[in-house]
């Protein structure tokens, strides 16, 4: 009996959004034995809500993600399924838009400026964030010939190349860099900015390609974006609710995985060790490479490819009279993205920075406001290193700098968040390197799913925890 329940039980490795959805699917279409494992003592992987009070108001920190994308249907079908659409909340449409650095100091991103293309004139036009010679380099993309190679670019290129340097520089660097905290030099154009690719190649144009889909959006597009009442993580705990006879491991690091398609072992750092007639990896692909050495070295040599970056995120509190200079200049507004060669030019560390409250105003009092500050990205993991002093003090500094904060300003509130290699890099490549690991993870018998193969927000983490479950529930009814 034992090895037969063995041998039917599925375990998932990774209690993240990833790993929580593939329970709650696969419990919805079976009742074997199901086994989640998570190395930390929570679940929720890079989404972690704090509710809390101080001096008797009610503040919501969010140390990881705070947000997913409306534009794809999976995080939103998850909520109707799990019964808690009424608690989700759209991002505040009176809270502004974006800034961006330039020349020490922050300037609205232009209206209509979608992640590194312009689709309205004259607010472009008028943006004093890139100079008149860029603005013509700019604008003359609609009429430049449309690449004819299908040779795979980066994305520094493809900017560069549609709508020159500065805008590269200026504004589609920083801007990506706040999803992919990556570097746009080594980034596939095809695999973060695959619509403006086919734009180009359907439309002649990228801008002629806005223009067609009416893009109504500023910056970063926040009005696409929603979160929680309760924030991110109250999704994360109705999974984990509503997954009937789960069997939770918490703060079990897993060592290693091993055995061969129909029956593996498990073992973790405590010495124990699980038997399982299937296994989905639902945790980083490094992560997962350092786990299959042993049993699968052609896989994990091929995960192990797919490169991570890391980062750092500072929650602080401020009394909102602290931001009466910048919002008498440009107003209230959701926050910032630091363009590299400002953080050089200037001696800054932070490479962006959110008014939390601002986006979702029930975070906070309103004399009050919630400030997440970031730093890392690729090349920049020795800020994991610094204590937690000082990477509070290396934020502030720029906060002081830049919005600019008075001298006497002080802080209520500082909490301080690593996230070592948790941002997968979609490097060129990236497409044949995932074609390879699906190849060789399905010789394996194991499965993978997350943000390292097929796209980081949680949606896109959601849609692969969900394609996961159907390929291993399929390939049982076979």
């Amino acid at each position: 009996m034992a090895d037969k329940a063995a041998a039917e039980r599925i375990v998932i490795i990774g209690g993240g959004i990833t790993g929580l959805t593939a329970a709650y699917r696969l419990r919805q279409k079976s009742d074997c034995p199901l086994t989640l494992i998570e190395s930390r003592d929570r679940i929720g992987g890079v989404i972690e809500s704090r509710a809390l009070k101080i001096n008797n108001y009610d503040y919501m920190i969010e140390s990881g993600a705070d947000s997913f994308i409306t534009n794809k249907p999976y995080a939103l079908n998850l909520a109707s399924d799990l019964g808690i659409q009424s608690e989700i909340v759209r991002v505040n449409s009176d809270g502004g838009g974006a800034l961006v650095l330039k020349d020490g100091v922050l300037h609205r991103v232009p209206d209509g400026f979608v992640m590194l293309a312009p689709s309205k004139f004259l607010p472009f036009a008028c943006s004093p964030v890139i100079s008149l010679k860029g603005k013509m380099r700019a604008l003359l993309e609609p009429f430049l010939p449309a690449r004819r190679s299908s040779e795979e670019e980066s994305l520094a290129s493809f900017v560069r190349r549609r709508f020159g340097r500065e805008v590269l520089e200026g504004l589609a660097q920083p801007m990506v860099a706040g999803v992919y905290v990556g570097d746009a030099e080594k980034l596939s154009a095809d695999e973060v900015a695959g619509r403006f690719v086919d734009m180009e190649r359907t439309s002649g144009s990228v801008i002629a390609g806005l223009l067609k889909v009416q893009e109504k959006s500023s910056g970063a597009r926040y009005g696409l974006f929603a979160s929680f009442k309760g924030g991110l993580g109250n999704l994360c705990q109705t999974l984990l609710e509503k997954t009937a006879a789960l069997d939770l491991l918490l703060s079990r690091p897993v060592t290693k995985v091993e055995g061969k398609p129909g029956r593996f072992i498990i073992r973790l750092a405590s010495g124990q060790e699980i038997e399982a007639g299937q296994v989905i990896l639902a945790i980083p692909a490094r992560q997962a490479a350092a786990l299959l050495d042993t049993s699968f070295p052609q896989l994990a040599l091929a995960l192990a490819e797919v490169e991570s970056a890391s980062s750092a995120v500072v929650n602080f509190v401020f009394a909102r009279q602290d931001l009466k200079q910048l919002e008498s200049r440009v107003g209230r507004t959701f926050g910032a993205v630091i363009p590299a060669r400002e953080r050089a030019e200037h001696n800054l560390d932070i490479m962006a920075f959110s008014f939390a409250s601002n986006k979702y105003p029930h975070r906070a009092p309103q004399d009050h406001v919630v400030v997440r500050a970031f730093l890392g990205g690729v090349g920049q993991s020795h800020y994991l290193d610094k204590s937690d002093d000082e990477l509070v003090q290396l934020a502030l500094k720029d906060l002081r700098k830049i919005l600019p904060l008075p001298e006497s300003s002080g802080y209520i509130y500082k909490s301080v968040h690593r996230w070592p290699v948790s941002m997968p890099q979609y490097n060129l490549g990236h497409r044949l390197r995932i074609d390879k690991i699906e190849k060789l993870a399905e010789e394996a018998g194991l499965y993978l799913a997350g943000a390292s193969y097929a796209g980081v927000g949680i949606p896109d983490c959601i849609k692969s925890a969900e394609a996961c479950v159907k390929k291993l529930i399929d390939s049982n009814a076979k």
